[in-house]
C-alpha cells in the first residue's frame, strides 16, 4: 500500500492535534484529510455520512427526506 503525504505543514495546529489521537485508523484518516479542499472536506462528509447509515448508526441522508427510514 502506498501512503500518501498530506500536504498540511508540519507546525501546522491541525498535524499536531491529530497525532494526538489514539486510534491508529482514525489518526491515519485525519492526516490524510489535513490539507483537503473545502470541497473535498464536505464530499469526504458526505461519504461518511453514508457509511454510518449504512451501519445503521446515522439516518441516509439520501432518503431520508423521502420517508424511507
Amino acid at each position: 500500500m502506498t501512503v500518501v503525504e498530506h500536504s498540511a505543514a508540519p507546525a501546522d495546529p491541525d498535524v499536531a492535534l491529530a497525532e494526538r489521537i489514539n486510534c491508529d485508523r482514525v489518526r491515519h484518516l485525519t492526516r490524510l484529510a489535513l490539507g483537503l479542499s473545502q470541497d473535498s472536506m464536505d464530499l469526504l462528509t458526505s461519504v461518511t455520512d453514508r457509511l454510518r447509515a449504512a451501519e445503521g448508526a446515522l439516518r441516509d441522508p439520501l432518503t431520508s427526506d423521502l420517508g424511507f427510514d
